[in-house]
């Protein structure tokens, strides 16, 4: 069983419910490329994390705290013995990161088995969010990558979130080309 694997076996033991997003995504809507970790969103309050996770995880994994990256609070698991890093994004309590849990959807990931990946939309806007206002051309090139593979997009909903996360604009450049 891959290190990622177990991971996600951990916390669904633990019922906290959560989504694969970023470039482990990415293979499943769009060119896959090579990351150095597995980001996850968690359905986990900032305050649980440290009588939940680490606990949890400290037999195998060196459990980070949870720092604030852009009003977010983001953790992480690199293991004790294998080069294998996951990054743990406490989901915020926004609509956006509501209606991103309740659009993900498990499948059959093809390095992670089944489970719940990001809606290609969502992927697209915490992308978009990452990209540190357009700086980043590798989260845009992702996002690029999405919408020319990805079928049927919702614009709708993608054009929606993007005005609410701030975003609207880098949608348009991505989406034109």
């Amino acid at each position: 069983m891959s290190t990622e694997r177990e991971v996600l076996d951990r916390l669904d033991r633990l019922a906290i419910r959560h989504y694969v997003t970023g470039s482990w995504a990415l293979s499943v809507h769009a060119e896959p490329r090579m990351t150095r970790d597995l980001d996850l969103v968690l359905d986990l309050d900032p305050a649980d994390y440290e009588r939940r996770i680490r606990p949890a995880f400290d037999d195998a994994y060196l459990v980070n705290d949870l720092i604030d990256v852009g009003g977010r609070a983001i953790g992480g698991l690199v293991h004790r013995t294998e080069i294998a890093r996951v990054d743990l994004i406490i989901g915020r309590r926004d609509a956006w990161s509501r209606q991103a849990f309740e659009r993900s959807r498990v499948v059959d990931h093809p390095g992670l088995g089944r489970t719940a990946v990001s809606s290609a939309e969502d992927l697209i806007l915490a992308k978009l969010e990452w990209s540190d206002g357009g700086r980043s051309e590798l989260q845009l090139r992702d996002c690029r990558s999405v919408i020319r593979i990805a079928a049927d997009l919702d614009w709708d909903y993608l054009e929606r979130y993007a005005a609410i996360l701030d975003v609207g604009p880098l949608l348009e450049s991505v989406r034109g080309g």
